[in-house]
């Protein structure tokens, strides 16, 4: 693994049930090492008690799941214990949350460690293929213009949304049982994760705003109002949010601007991290998807594709950025990937069979005023055919994300 050979630690996040676990077990039969998990109450009782003697046995790596359960004072043994050594790869260490984010944690092990974003599936994964859309996009944007017709359609998409991504929530065949599996992991990560890290007295109040943020998924969110709504001061809805996030539930994008005190100023996008989470707390299946009146449709799709984005950029072989753009006159992106190269392609998520020129207002203005830094924009839909618009500008199907 490219990041054990460069750094004396490598940080593992992601959701619960993403798959962290079995990574770390491939980790472990592929390169030897010691794998312990502080789910383990003795394990984490002796991690808590005596740090320093907890990470000076094992062979090397030493792989810690579940690492924020340990405390502050493991971090700080973990960190003294790789500053008495130069070696690469000494410590994999997992966690549900957020790593840099966990209130609970003051150590950062910066200039040690690499972080690593581990999500549920990607789409493209699970078809296999091996060519990402986003690298495609900008690598080589005109090969999506084919007269190939994509095999989906929209109750396939609807399908994906509902059935969502977490590996134990898609072996599931029962809609019953899928949706018993989202409502305990909900409880699980709220009940035990944020209250063990943030000490939250009223968890029901943190359950609300994620159901309230799912009702408002792909938009931006409206703190006021909502503190509003909940009975909340502002402050501690923004503080939530900020919980909801360090576990993985929700993911804001920001705005983009190329005036970067810009970009701090607009409010950013969330989207729930799941779209079957999402679907579960808007009480929403497939077939009501479908319906001929579906107010959360369009948000779903939205968030599907953007959940795809943002699982594609962790293994994309160049980096970049993702934002969504709006700016006063009314014009709007709703994905933008920019590249440390200044490079940009804008994504429109649109939950309908057919598209026209009118789907291309916000992009076309972005082309406009981008010039040559603008590479393509794509409008992605529930239709079957690729379809060209005009100088870089071509509608495709939702899986061209990942169907080739």
């Amino acid at each position: 693994m490219e990041f054990l050979e460069a750094f004396r630690v490598l940080i593992i996040n992601g959701p619960r049930q993403s798959g962290k676990t079995t990574l770390l077990r491939q980790l472990e039969a592929c390169r030897g090492g010691t794998y312990l998990t502080l789910d383990d109450g003795s394990l984490r009782a002796a991690a808590q008690a005596d740090p320093e003697v907890f990470v000076s046995g094992g062979v090397r790596p030493m792989m810690i799941d579940e690492i924020q359960r340990g405390g502050d004072d493991l971090i700080l043994a973990i960190k003294a214990a790789v500053d008495n050594s130069p070696s690469r790869g000494q410590f994999v260490l997992a966690g549900s949350t957020r790593f840099l984010a966990t209130p609970s944690l003051s150590e950062s092990l910066a200039g040690r460690a690499s972080i690593l974003d581990v999500w549920p599936f990607a789409q493209q994964e699970l078809v296999g293929a091996e060519t990402s859309f986003l690298t495609r996009a900008f690598e080589e944007p005109e090969s999506f213009r084919t007269t190939a017709q994509s095999t989906y359609g929209r109750t396939d998409y609807f399908d994906l949304i509902a059935r969502g991504f977490y590996p134990e929530a898609m072996a599931m065949r029962s809609e019953l049982a899928r949706g018993e599996w989202y409502t305990a992991y909900v409880q699980s990560i709220i009940d035990t994760d944020i209250r063990e890290m943030a000490k939250i007295d009223e968890p029901s109040n943190l359950r609300q705003l994620l159901r309230l943020v799912a009702a408002c998924t792909a938009q931006e969110l409206n703190v006021v109002k909502t503190a509003s709504d909940l009975g909340l001061h502002r402050t501690t809805v923004s503080r939530y949010l900020g919980l909801l996030e360090t576990v993985f539930l929700v993911q804001s994008l920001p705005a983009w601007s190329r005036n970067l005190n810009a970009r701090a100023v607009r409010r950013p996008k969330l989207h729930i991290t799941d779209t079957g989470l999402a679907a579960h707390l808007l009480s929403v299946d497939a077939e009501g998807l479908g319906a001929r009146v579906a107010p959360a449709r369009g948000a779903l799709v939205e968030t599907l594709i953007a959940n795809e984005l943002v699982k594609q950029a962790t293994w994309s072989p160049f980096r970049l950025n993702l934002f969504h753009w709006r700016v006063s006159q009314g014009a709007e992106v709703d994905l933008v990937a920019e590249r440390t190269n200044g490079r940009v392609i804008g994504v429109e998520a649109k939950a309908t069979d057919a598209v026209d020129l009118k789907d291309f207002k916000g992009l076309t203005t972005l082309r406009d005023s981008l010039g040559d830094q603008f590479v393509h924009g794509f409008v992605l839909y529930t239709g079957k055919r690729s379809l060209s618009f005009g100088d870089r500008l071509t509608a495709l199907p939702i899986s061209a994300l990942w169907d080739r």
